[in-house]
């Protein structure tokens, strides 16, 4: 009775333990002409680097190759650890200028387990 008891408690601490993944700044965001989705001070992910896409989700900025998205998310990046899926669900020009605010939703599976997030970005040249 003490294991399946133990056995339990291990289960429901495992299973609640795992953290959701946190879209850091990005320490370097190599700004150029691209978009990228903003965070508290620098932006979150920079999506147009040539290699794929810059992150932030393990405390240093990591170049996510691209990945074959879905119907439901184009763009997709990702690594052995996490699989990043993103689609614009707004876009407005910003006046004259080439630059368009927009708002992505973005899915990120990790450890089997998907996190949504909606965040706002730009694009610009």
């Amino acid at each position: 009775m003490k294991n399946v008891l133990f056995l339990i408690i291990f289960f429901l601490i495992t299973n609640f333990s795992a953290q959701k993944p946190v879209l850091h700044d990005l320490k370097d965001p190599k700004m150029h002409a691209g978009c990228y989705i903003h965070g508290k001070n620098n932006p979150v992910a920079n999506l147009s680097e040539d290699e794929g896409a810059l992150f932030n989700l393990n405390g240093k900025d990591e170049i996510f190759p691209s990945i074959k998205g879905t119907k439901e998310y184009p763009e997709a990046f990702g690594n052995k650890t996490y699989k990043i899926y993103i689609r614009e669900t707004k876009s407005v020009k910003d006046g004259e200028s080439c630059i368009e605010n927009k708002v992505y939703s973005i899915k990120i599976i990790y450890k089997k387990k998907a996190y949504l997030y909606s965040k706002k970005g730009m694009c610009g040249c």
